[in-house]
């Protein structure tokens, strides 16, 4: 699979709906487990349309360095007008720019990503060439155990909750995965797992989900965040933190 980053950019664009509700509470995923290190210097892989650090600059955060490694003219542009200091941008694949990327950086974050490249090994092993002995390399991914692909299994609309949806299709998303897949393949590439969690419980689809945020309302949709939380099993996105072995 060959990957278009232009018919990307234009399709995630276009087909936001509710997943500007996800990429909402995955940035506040992000924002605690930044709080949580307090890197100095960090490497972000793929920054798409809203940027992780100004959250995390409104939050109260700092850093020396954040580099962005965006594939997208649109986006990496997007980052390049941040008026925030110590940002740089790296327009090209992590892949085809790692030896741009600074040694033994604090935090390496991969949100929303690994699930989308045409060879995640490739990706894995060319981040894992880029970190020190502190490195934290946190991941993030759609789960394939989320409960509303469990219902679509129990109601017989799909025959495995891996299967490839038409929104990853459109996505050029080509694996799903769930906890032990994203712990497995991180350790074939030398890698330690030192923290594993979730957020947000999603019953039902993005389509599904989308007339909900206004007729529940946002205590509702906060607490599918912590429910997620609470049960990352069965959460609509799963995140691995990890060390070199």
């Amino acid at each position: 699979m060959t990957k278009s980053i232009t018919s990307y950019t234009t399709e995630y664009l276009e087909d936001f709906g509710f997943e500007a509700e996800m990429v909402s509470y995955r940035r506040k995923l992000v924002l605690e487990r930044l709080a949580h290190y307090s890197p100095q210097t960090i490497v972000e892989l793929g920054c798409g349309a809203d940027l992780q650090a100004e959250g995390y600059w409104d939050a109260g955060g700092s850093w020396a360095d954040w580099m962005i490694i965006e594939p997208s003219e649109v986006f990496a542009d997007r980052a390049r007008a941040s008026p925030l200091s110590g940002i740089r941008v790296v327009q090209g694949f992590f892949e085809d720019v790692a030896d741009q990327v600074p040694d033994s950086v604090d935090l390496m974050l991969c949100s929303g990503l690994l699930h989308e490249v045409p060879d995640s090994d490739r990706l894995i092993s060319a981040m894992r060439q880029r970190m020190g002995p502190q490195t934290v390399l946190h991941v993030n991914v759609p789960n394939a155990q989320s409960i509303h692909r469990q219902l679509a299994h129990a109601m017989n609309l799909i025959d495995d909750v891996k299967a490839i949806s038409p929104r990853n299709a459109s996505l050029q998303q080509p694996r799903v995965y769930d906890l032990p897949d994203l712990t497995a393949q991180l350790e074939r590439n030398g890698l330690s797992i030192t923290a594993t969690g979730g957020h947000f419980v999603k019953p039902f689809t993005h389509q599904q989900m989308e007339p909900l945020v206004a007729e529940l309302g946002r205590n509702v949709m906060d607490g599918l965040y912590e429910l997620g939380k609470r049960l990352p099993d069965l959460a609509s996105e799963i995140y691995v933190e990890a060390r070199i072995t």
